[in-house]
């Protein structure tokens, strides 16, 4: 273009953003992964501790029945060995109530007769007093003759009203025939005060439940809940034997993990689980911790790659405007003498390289000195502004060239244009200047603001021993000092050699 106009350099400091948005990005990935990873790890940590927690409990209530069991069937081959006569049943009594005594999970033996009625017990003073006809063990030995155990559900006990869990062994007579049931009872809260020895935190539970989805036992020990049905859980739902959950309790409403594990012998299950919100509290805070700490991190490294990504800006502007000085003319706002040295040079190897004509013109303002006498240095500053305005606004191709060569004499660079072409660009300015119509009394005979202007044309050669960009210069020159000598106001042109 026809005004200086360098190209503005590309900045960096949108590269630096994209790297410091690139970091915090990174480090926010890193740190999210990890804690995503880190909670899976701890989420699978604890259900393997509840699970693991489950089936040690559940060998424990094994432990506990087959004990009971094993109790049962020594009672019962008693008899059926010995019978039920007077003497039999002291002795039997004696006996029941000496085992019961180093057994603090059963809390009492129980023999009925064919009938229902209470034959012996551990506990004293009930003999005849107690009918079973209706209790669920008594009706299922009655009708089924397998010399098996059966664990019943659970049931208020007839000897003191409180929930018990019933094991069972049928009593035969000779015969084969049905001569009456051997009962164990083993309150829940022996398994309650048992699974309070393990630590699940304030909100965690271990629970006791029957295969039909009764709760047996449960700590902490909550008597409303002894019998609810739990057949809806997800532990009953999928039928796995084993497995992991998480779930909302439907007593107390606290989601909980949990691992639960069924009994391969006896018709049992145990839950093992712990608050969700207290087994991650510990993860929880650390977590909390680690977010702070990235945040701060994170947020320092924004704040300082901003402020020196904003440094680097202000750097680069006026390293720019510092460019655009030393390139610039700062009187005119015109290309100084440096900038159109260098572009002459540049497009005079281009013009050698395609054979193409470069010309120059030289102009002068006619009586420039005078101008600055008559009108003070002021109005000539102002007259040099308003020249080079109107000669930039002349020669608008984006690649001529408008430079202040020194003084009051400017310089229009004009590549690719041979000397016809740079002529009607030197007549456009001349007569653009001229249609001004400043006032200059000095400037006899027309009385207004002219210029001079030298054309010079030539073809360059990459052979400089010819003729040189300076020496385009040169000609233009002297083709303005003919102008001038010509009676001024007009436009010369260098001869060709």
């Amino acid at each position: 273009m026809s005004a200086f106009d360098p190209t503005k350099p590309r900045s960096s400091t949108l590269g630096l953003k994209v790297l410091v948005l690139t970091a915090c990005l990174a480090i926010l990935s890193v740190e999210a992964w990890r804690d995503w990873s880190g909670r899976s790890q701890e989420m699978a940590r604890i259900s393997t501790e509840t699970l693991n927690r489950a089936k040690s409990l559940t060998q424990h209530v094994q432990d506990s029945l087959e004990v009971a069991d094993t109790l049962l069937v020594d009672v019962v081959d008693r008899i059926e060995t010995g019978g039920i006569g007077p003497t039999a049943m002291l002795r039997l009594d004696s006996f029941l109530v000496e085992r019961i005594q180093s057994l603090q999970r059963i809390k009492s033996l129980t023999i009925y007769g064919e009938d229902g009625l209470l034959m012996s017990s551990s506990l004293p003073g009930h003999r005849s007093k107690i009918d079973a006809r209706d209790q669920p063990f008594f009706q299922y030995h009655s009708a089924i003759s397998r010399a098996d155990w059966y664990l019943g559900p659970l049931i208020h006990d007839p000897l003191g009203g409180e929930w018990v869990v019933t094991l069972s062994r049928r009593v035969n007579k000779p015969d084969g025939s049905f001569g009456g049931v051997a009962q164990a009872s083993i309150p829940p809260r022996y398994f309650a005060n048992f699974f309070g020895r393990f630590d699940v935190g304030a909100q965690g539970i271990l629970a006791l439940f029957h295969a039909d989805g009764t709760l047996l036992s449960r700590y902490p020990y909550l008597e409303r809940a002894i019998g609810a049905l739990a057949v809806n859980e997800p532990w009953f739902k999928d039928g796995k034997a084993s497995g992991i959950y998480e779930y909302t309790s439907s007593i107390d409403g606290v989601t909980r993990i949990g691992g639960y594990q069924r009994n391969h012998i006896f018709p049992i299950g145990v839950l093992s689980a712990v608050g969700r919100d207290e087994a991650l509290a510990r993860w929880n805070s650390m977590f909390a911790i680690r977010i702070v700490a990235t945040g701060l991190l994170v947020t320092t490294i924004a704040i300082l790659g901003w402020r020196f990504a904003g440094e680097l800006r202000r750097r680069e502007t006026a390293e720019t405007e510092l460019a655009v000085l030393a390139r610039t003319d700062g009187l005119t706002s015109l290309a100084n003498r440096r900038t159109l040295d260098e572009r002459l040079e540049t497009e005079w190897l281009r013009a050698a390289r395609e054979k193409a004509p470069v010309s120059l013109l030289m102009i002068d303002v006619d009586r420039f000195k005078a101008y600055n006498d008559i009108y003070g240095h002021q109005a000539g500053d102002e007259c040099l502004r308003t020249i080079a305005n109107t000669i930039a606004n002349a020669a608008r191709r984006p690649s001529d060239v408008v430079a202040r060569y020194g003084g009051e004499e400017l310089a229009v660079l004009l590549p690719g244009l041979n000397e016809i072409d740079a002529v009607t660009v030197a007549e456009k300015i001349r007569s653009k200047v001229e249609a001004l119509c400043m006032l200059h009394e000095a400037n006899v005979p027309c009385r207004i603001l002219t210029v001079s202007i030298g054309s010079a044309t030539r073809v360059p050669s990459l052979d400089r021993s010819r003729i040189g960009p300076k020496d385009l210069i040169t000609l233009a020159d002297a083709a303005l000092y003919e102008a001038k000598q010509g009676g001024r106001n007009r436009i010369a042109v260098a001869k060709t050699a």
